[in-house]
């Protein structure tokens, strides 16, 4: 094979296994790392558009009882196996809020609570619903019986995700040893068969090897998913997982670019180390065309880390609400894209 061979052929079909494999291992320089970019940019443009969206987050509204914690999390720094829950009411809230930025579509977020979280999660889509018309997706793990996922679709979930973060078993079962990788597989297709969008997410630089990138991206396709996040690792002291190397954001970045030559029309999203107002413009060359930590969002006083020069939070009692949108559609802009039009209204630039 040919590096602009492969590149050239991809931008009227999908890549194969082997050339996906071939394009991460064979883009070594700047040059090649651009010409990548160039490709993904266009088949994003062409297959997707030029809207970059951004979906709002609140959360937690579900503990995590993982155990023992994934290695790389932080609740493995600390002692304690429970996050502080958002109340219904505290959802309602952050939802109105959110709502007022433009936004469309929000994740309700939380833990893997393995004895089932289907109340829990049920009662804060409602509070979503109830109090606004945002479109709502849930990320929470396999902790939702297929009873739950129909009732969620009646309530007019767009999404549901089950993250995976790498197929690999065996890096799966070192990074999370309290975690079940056949359990979030499972759980992937019990949500395309009951007739919702598909969420995933996948961490760059956890150990994976390029050839388990591709396994994954090419399982996900067969399954059919979505809306697929790639995530960068990002030691956290106090973990088992401290003094790891964390992944280099052109790393996630060529991932990224791959990925949208693989899975065409689905929108892309980044996370982890990506999640970083000056590595958003890399994710857009890159053919990212969605993010959710850098729009608006709702949490627990205290527990988002956010740079004060930035951006200022509001304080609701306990809530804290952060509007990363000024900012971060401006960047969008730069890179020749746009929000959302209810997104930019809001803004009134």
């Amino acid at each position: 094979m040919e590096f602009h061979s492969v590149l050239d052929n991809s931008k009227s079909r999908e890549i194969t296994p082997e050339e996906a494999l071939f394009l991460l291992e064979e883009t070594k320089t700047y040059r090649d790392l651009l010409e990548l970019f160039r490709v993904a940019g266009e088949v994003r443009r062409r297959e997707v558009g030029d809207v970059f969206k951004f979906d709002g987050f609140i959360g937690p509204s579900v503990p995590c009882t993982t155990s023992p914690p994934c290695r790389y999390c932080g609740r493995s720094a600390r002692k304690n196996s429970f996050w502080n829950l958002l109340t219904p009411e505290e959802v309602a809230l952050g939802a109105r809020l959110i709502e007022k930025t433009g936004t469309r579509r929000v994740e309700v977020g939380g833990g893997t609570l393995w004895s089932g979280a289907d109340d829990l999660v049920l009662k804060a889509v409602e509070a979503v619903k109830s109090a606004t018309d945002l479109d709502v997706w849930v990320n929470v793990g396999p902790c939702l019986s297929r009873d739950t996922l129909r009732k969620l679709k009646d309530l007019g979930v767009i999404e549901v995700c089950s993250s995976l973060e790498t197929i690999n078993e065996k890096v799966f079962k070192e990074a999370k040893p309290g975690d079940n990788l056949q359990a979030r597989m499972e759980f992937a297709k019990a949500i395309k068969d009951v007739g919702l969008r598909l969420n995933s997410v996948m961490m760059v630089g956890i150990g994976s090897s390029n050839q388990d990138y591709v396994n994954h991206i090419f399982w996900l396709k067969e399954v059919g998913v979505d809306h697929f996040c790639i995530t960068g690792f990002n030691p956290i002291p106090g973990t088992p997982f401290e003094n790891r190397r964390p992944a280099f954001s052109y790393e996630v970045a060529k991932v990224i670019a791959v990925s949208r030559l693989i899975l065409r029309k689905a929108d892309l999203g980044i996370g982890g180390i990506m999640n970083d107002l000056q590595l958003l413009p890399l994710a857009i060359m890159a053919g990212a065309n969605r993010a959710v930590h850098l729009g608006a969002h709702v949490h627990r006083a205290g527990s988002w880390r956010i740079s004060r020069s930035y951006v200022r939070a509001k304080w609701f009692g306990e809530v804290e609400f952060v509007n990363l949108l000024p900012i971060t559609v401006k960047i969008v802009r730069g890179m020749g894209m746009h929000a959302e039009d209810t997104i930019e209204k809001a803004l009134g630039e």
